[in-house]
């Protein structure tokens, strides 16, 4: 397998060990709660600016305050595996097998450890490479896009500036990103808590610059984990149909048409925290993220018949313009 391919498979792992300036990475872990009273995102990285200076950082969002935290550390506390996916950040670890915090900051403090069951990795591979398909084998792209684990079960409490939030029964999900910048504009959803089943749903578009010019790309990623999975990209010939977004009103809908059927969802903000996210290695872009959005998703094949109904709520959603 060639050095590329081995780097799509294995996008969990950290990237960045020689790179000196303009670049990020960071792991996103979305935390909702059996009862879907708390939901959190936990996103570990580091950053390193146009200067060659270095930092480390954890970010949460409490989706149901709206209220963030962003903790910084020494690029020293930092410590991540290219071989496999291992992150530390001083006394806090995170890996596919769950997370462990201690902080206790000027910003706040969060303390817990939540650990991961019944997990669903991301299935990649030679003929499957990441949610990026060939685009992410191409060097110089400004941002990498992955997903590590579709679904997994919650088992744990995490202690929130004091308040205790009880995940036991609740579902996650992990993607990261890395690379030079943030795109410009861009929209992403993620949905895990479907009414009628579980289902994870993945959608994304942005405005790509590549060779001086820029391109619209998107993907779209379903699976109901019982042999319904669907994959609608700018790389597999799909299209992306009857696409209106609303950033004022945080709505979205659109239409996917692809090989294998056709996908028609909507999309509702709700709430949202202010988050940090990459330009040139500075964290200093502030963007807005939902993890009380709402989605609903219809799935046909190409004869029309209907293979998948459902809402979700606790939706992870941005939207950049």
């Amino acid at each position: 397998m060639s050095q590329k391919g081995n780097l799509m498979i294995k996008q969990a792992f950290f990237q960045g060990k020689n790179k000196k300036k303009r670049y990020f990475e960071g792991w996103y872990f979305k935390c909702i709660s059996a009862n879907r009273k708390h939901a959190i995102a936990i996103i570990p990285g580091m950053a390193i600016d146009p200067k060659g200076k270095k930092q480390a950082f954890i970010q949460v969002i409490n989706a149901v305050t709206g209220k963030t935290w962003y903790h910084h550390f020494p690029y020293a506390d930092f410590s991540a595996l290219s071989d496999q996916f291992e992150v530390e950040i001083e006394h806090n670890t995170f890996n596919t097998q769950g997370l462990s915090l201690n902080i206790d900051t000027a910003e706040g403090s969060i303390k817990g450890h939540l650990s991961f069951n019944n997990i669903h990795l991301f299935p990649s591979g030679r003929k499957n490479p990441g949610i990026m398909g060939p685009f992410g084998l191409i060097p110089f792209m400004e941002c990498y896009h992955a997903i590590i684990d579709l679904y997994h079960e919650i088992k744990g409490e995490i202690q929130l500036d004091g308040e205790i939030l009880n995940f036991n029964g609740g579902v996650g999900y992990i993607e990261k990103d890395y690379g030079r910048s943030f795109p410009k504009t861009y929209l992403w959803l993620q949905a895990s808590h479907f009414d009628t089943s579980n289902a994870t749903f993945v959608f994304s578009r942005a405005r790509i610059p590549f060779l001086g010019r820029e391109f619209p790309g998107f993907f779209a990623y379903f699976t109901n984990f019982e042999g319904l999975t669907f994959r609608f990209a700018t790389y597999n010939h799909s299209r992306l149909e009857k696409w209106e977004v609303d950033k004022e009103k945080g709505s979205c809908t659109g239409k996917l048409e692809g090989p294998a059927g056709v996908l028609t969802f909507k999309a509702q903000m709700a709430g949202g925290g202010r988050l940090r996210a990459p330009v040139d290695g500075l964290m200093d872009r502030e963007i807005v993220e939902s993890i009380t959005a709402e989605v609903w998703v219809r799935l046909t094949d190409r004869q029309g018949n209907v293979l998948f109904e459902s809402s979700s709520s606790e939706a992870g959603m941005e939207i950049c313009l």
